[in-house]
């Protein structure tokens, strides 16, 4: 048996040296034995996940389901083990993961997971999660900076954090769901580790971890198979304010290379985009297409695509309740001034509404100024930056700001700005209007 749990590993790095190996912690009042995790220890540490969030120990009740652990969690991370030197007891389980926050499929950016007995202390286990920045650096994966998420009602163990150099850059609200606390906010928080500044990892590399981690043959299945999720209030005709008819459809299966190629134009060309995000079209398949609400935007008059919005879960939410949608658009160059971002707009909000989505994360990049000013127009609220989140043509690495609204208050704030057709379209899908 391997010695790895992860064996295929998402990128591929090099080993920590000289493990397994003592470390002392609080100042020598704890020593571990630190190693990397090993499979036939799985069940302990599926146990450690469900034990702390049974006792709301900065996990959530429904933040880690089992798609999540087993798709996700196990098989990006790198993972590593906390023992008690004198009686062998698995103290921790400890996991590097690439990180959803980033949007770049260069691995700058990675999370940290810690997962704890009671024999962990908030100071042994902010340590700990330092120790994980130190491992990080060390696999050569090429990663510059860690975040740890902490809910902001755990305010001892925020503090311990903070004295091991990691700083709030974004906080979450209403974000994790605690056992015996209820709803709570979420803080982001970031240590960057010692490694200068670095180029971008080259196209080869992306391609490389991509084609292991997204194969072609388990792609292509899936996606033929399951596809994307139908809107049911769909199709739908709506008229801009200037005159231009557009029918919003749900996109077939046929048409993924189409949008593939309309992001891969996006990105090329700095609009909106990540060079890195969508590296291949497996990759957008299955993390973009495979069980999101994607829909087509036409002009009526020509049939002509105009553009397309793919309505995915938020990978960012701790929480399987309150759903949390992150939309990615794009609208041709040729249709801009049209009218039709104002139309996506609004008819996005029924489209929301309609599938059960509560809430809208919006990221843009730092140097979009234009995207910034459109999403406070439509009162999304800043809720912090992440640093060197994407890779921008033309500008190099950028911070991503973070929006977030309710979709509630989207449909008020839209119905008082002027667009009454709301009610009336989602009344004549039989789409009934909570106003």
């Amino acid at each position: 048996m391997a010695k790895e749990y992860c064996r295929d590993r998402f990128f591929p790095t090099t080993h920590i040296a000289n493990l397994p190996k003592q470390f002392s912690f609080n100042k020598g009042k704890k020593t571990l034995m630190i190693d990397y995790a090993t499979t036939d220890q799985l069940h302990i540490y599926k146990k450690m996940i469900n034990d702390a969030a049974i006792k709301g120990d900065n996990v959530g009740i429904d933040e880690y389901h089992e798609d999540y652990v087993a798709n996700f969690l196990f098989d990006m991370s790198e993972i590593f083990q906390a023992t008690d030197p004198s009686t062998g007891h698995i103290e921790a389980v400890m996991f590097i993961q690439f990180c959803f926050y980033q949007r770049a499929l260069d691995s700058r950016s990675a999370t940290v997971h810690i997962f704890r007995s009671s024999g962990i202390d908030n100071v042994v286990y902010a340590e700990l999660t330092s120790l994980m920045g130190d491992f990080a650096q060390a696999l050569d994966i090429g990663y510059t900076q860690i975040c740890v998420h902490v809910a902001f009602s755990m305010t001892d163990l925020y503090l311990e954090l903070r004295k091991q150099g990691f700083v709030t850059v974004a906080l979450f609200p209403e974000w994790v769901e605690l056992a015996g606390i209820g709803v709570d906010d979420s803080a982001l928080m970031v240590k960057q580790l010692r490694t200068s500044n670095r180029k971008l990892k080259s196209k080869e590399e992306i391609l490389k971890a991509t084609n292991d981690k997204f194969t072609l043959d388990g792609v292509q299945s899936t996606y033929f198979s399951s596809g994307c999720v139908p809107v049911p209030i769909l199709p739908i005709t709506a008229t801009t304010k200037q005159g231009f008819k557009f029918t919003f459809r749900n996109a077939r299966i046929e048409e993924d290379e189409m949008m593939y190629k309309m992001l891969s134009d996006a990105a090329n060309e700095g609009d909106g985009y990540a060079i890195d995000e969508y590296p291949t079209i497996d990759f957008f398949r299955m993390v973009y297409l495979v069980g999101s609400h994607v829909v087509i935007i036409e002009e009526d008059a020509t049939k002509a695509v105009a553009g397309f919005i793919i309505y995915l879960k938020a990978l960012e939410g701790r929480r399987a309740t309150g759903s949390i949608v992150e939309p990615a658009v794009i609208i041709k160059r040729e249709y801009r001034g049209s009218g039709l971002n104002m139309l996506a707009r609004s008819m996005g909000t029924i489209i929301k509404r309609s599938v059960g989505f509560e809430r809208e994360l919006g990221t843009t990049f730092s140097t979009n100024n234009a995207a910034i000013k459109t999403l406070k127009k439509f009162h999304l609220q800043t809720i912090g930056t992440f640093p060197n989140g994407a890779y921008q043509r033309g500008h190099g690495w950028v911070d991503l700001v973070y929006f977030i609204l309710s979709v509630e208050d989207e449909y008020k704030m839209l119905s008082k700005m002027g667009f009454g057709h709301l009610t009336s379209l989602e009344n004549k899908k039989g789409f009934e209007s909570k106003l």
